[in-house]
């Protein structure tokens, strides 16, 4: 090496055996695998941090007009934080993230369960709480499995979400076994507007246009097309538009036609009787054949009513005395008005005994005119799942549980009650939650016809439960285009027109009796829902088949498709 030459000795460098320079380059990825590894690790937890505050803030926006009627519009845009945290997601993270949704919206929206399983069996705190997670747990898997059947039709069939995602939503509402049985579109009550097309469609038609918009904000807020040259999402808009301008148009053709219908005065008494199993003493100056309902139903004869209604009670000896079902028939007779109530009807068998929830009508003149055994039962309440076929366990599971677990039959199906210009169609508490049950109790009606339910929702306390079951009667008077009267125990009470507004509705927690002139039918029509209930499911059926037909033979053509929703 020179020494005017300092540099040279690095100017070649110096020979590395190959083994080591394998080793070395080797342990370099390695390293950059791991760094790379930790970073995506961490990016990943922050999204799927950020993507679970998304799916829960779906699921409170979701719940909260169940629980106040007035937000009706976030039902809307509930969706959309969900549709966000969806994007790209594999088929379990849209499950979890449905799962979180479906947490939100019931742990929000159905609170009254804590209070219920507490009336209904009080096993303390802990239990209580236990079983109410159960439940919201249980209800969660309908968006979960929403959520996981959507990501599984995006990647399948390539189809846009404006199709796939009102389909899903409007079925899996309509159709998800639960135990309280709730549709996306009884939250909108106090939507008027949005109401009336029901009337062609039943509430499933609701559920699928608020899932449509929820969609195209979606599609507009995610930039997947920009609005303005969105052609395939302005078609889609004039749905909703369409569906907006119809209920507009129908409100005041049928605020013009119900100042044509003659009235009917109707009363009905507010009893707000505690929830409880065991028979309670008459109150003081009253007795069984002499109730303080009777009393009420006095006044309001008095007050001109024609038909006295009574709400759901389990203490109504009315077919296990005889003096009581006889003093009811002479007090009917001697006020001139009809009484419509519910009392526990048995029947004796050679070897065993049914019970049945039953509605009675006395007329004016103090004849029986019949009686409808309630046909849609609650489960665990009035039945016990699965076990109808095993007495044995069936015996052990009410001695565990509690007296409140009777086995009440089923009746064989609708009933309708004649009266002086009246038709009664009865339904009894939960009935009041199933369209096409209430469209089959309704179809071939004539003049007069009146929906009548009578309900105990005691059992859930100063809770939203009350006003979320009438809420869900107000959308089956549209339906079914018929005035409905909704008798509950503790209140609120309410008279239903049939294009959704209400006439009348009572105060909770109010002891009390009413009276009100009821718009009536003067020629019985159909809607299109009752006649053909079946008519809009029938399509959400093919347009159903006819994904899964294509989510079914393009599989390996569609096996690496993006899980972005198709434009």
């Amino acid at each position: 090496m020179s020494s005017g030459s300092p540099l040279r000795a690095f100017e070649r460098p110096c020979a590395v055996p190959s083994a080591e320079r394998h080793a070395a380059g080797h342990g370099w990825r390695r390293f950059k695998r791991g760094v790379f590894r930790a970073g995506y690790k961490v990016s990943q937890g922050r999204l799927l941090a950020t993507d679970s505050l998304l799916a829960a803030s779906a699921g409170v926006l979701l719940a909260l007009p169940y629980n106040h009627s007035e937000l009706f519009l976030l039902s809307w845009a509930g969706f959309v934080p969900l549709l966000f945290a969806l994007r790209g997601k594999r088929l379990a993270e849209a499950y979890l993230l449905g799962l979180i949704c479906g947490l939100a919206l019931y742990g929000v929206g159905a609170w009254w369960i804590v209070g219920f399983i507490g009336q209904l069996w009080a096993p303390g705190p802990f239990v209580t709480f236990l079983l109410s997670a159960l439940f919201w747990l249980y209800s969660a898997q309908l968006p979960a499995f929403l959520a996981l059947v959507f990501q599984w039709l995006r990647r399948r069939t390539g189809w846009s979400d404006l199709l796939l995602f009102p389909m899903l939503v409007a079925l899996f509402f309509g159709h998800f076994p639960m135990l309280f049985h709730a549709q996306l579109g009884e939250s909108q009550s106090l939507f008027l507007t949005a109401l009336q097309a029901v009337s062609l469609t039943g509430v499933l038609g609701l559920d699928a246009l608020i899932a449509l918009v929820n969609v195209l904000l979606f599609r507009w807020l995610a930039g997947q097309v920009p609005a303005q040259r969105d052609r395939i999402g302005w078609a889609a808009a004039v749905l909703p538009l369409a569906w907006l301008a119809y209920g507009l148009v129908s409100l005041g053709l049928w605020d013009a036609r119900l100042a044509e219908w003659p009235t009917r005065r109707v009363g009905f008494v507010q009893e707000n009787v505690p929830a409880g199993v065991d028979q309670r003493p008459p109150a003081a100056g009253y007795s069984s054949s002499y109730p303080r309902a009777l009393a009420l139903s006095e006044q309001l004869a008095d007050a001109g009513a024609g038909l006295v209604v009574w709400p759901e009670a389990r203490f109504n000896s009315y077919f296990h005395e005889p003096r009581v079902a006889e003093a009811f028939r002479r007090s009917a007779n001697r006020m001139q008005a009809a009484l419509l109530f519910q009392a526990m009807e048995r029947e004796n068998h050679a070897h065993s005994r049914s019970e049945f929830n039953t509605a009675v009508l006395i007329d004016d003149e103090g004849r029986d005119q019949g009686h409808y055994r309630k046909t849609k039962r609650v489960a665990f309440g009035e039945y016990l799942p699965l076990l109808g076929v095993f007495p044995e366990a069936r015996r052990w599971v009410r001695g565990e549980l509690g007296d409140f677990f009777s086995h009440v039959s089923a009746g064989e199906g609708p009933a309708r009650f004649p009266l002086k210009g009246m038709q009664v169609v009865p339904l009894i508490c939960y009935e009041a939650m199933f369209p096409y049950f209430v469209a089959d109790a309704a179809r071939g009606g004539g003049p007069g016809e009146l929906l009548v339910t009578v309900s105990n929702n005691a059992w859930f306390g100063p809770t939203q439960q009350p006003f979320q079951h009438l809420n869900a009667s107000v959308l089956r008077a549209v339906e079914n285009r018929t005035p409905l009267l909704h008798v509950m125990n503790n209140g609120p009470s309410a008279v239903v027109l049939p294009n959704g507004q209400r006439l009348f509705q009572s105060a909770y927690g109010e002891e009390a009796g009413y009276w009100v002139d009821i718009p009536v039918a003067a020629s019985g029509v159909d809607s299109l829902f009752t006649r053909f209930p079946w008519l809009f499911r029938s399509v959400l059926y093919g347009a159903l088949l006819a994904t899964l037909f294509r989510a079914g033979w393009l599989v390996p053509a569609r096996r690496a498709t993006p899980t972005a929703p198709a434009s």
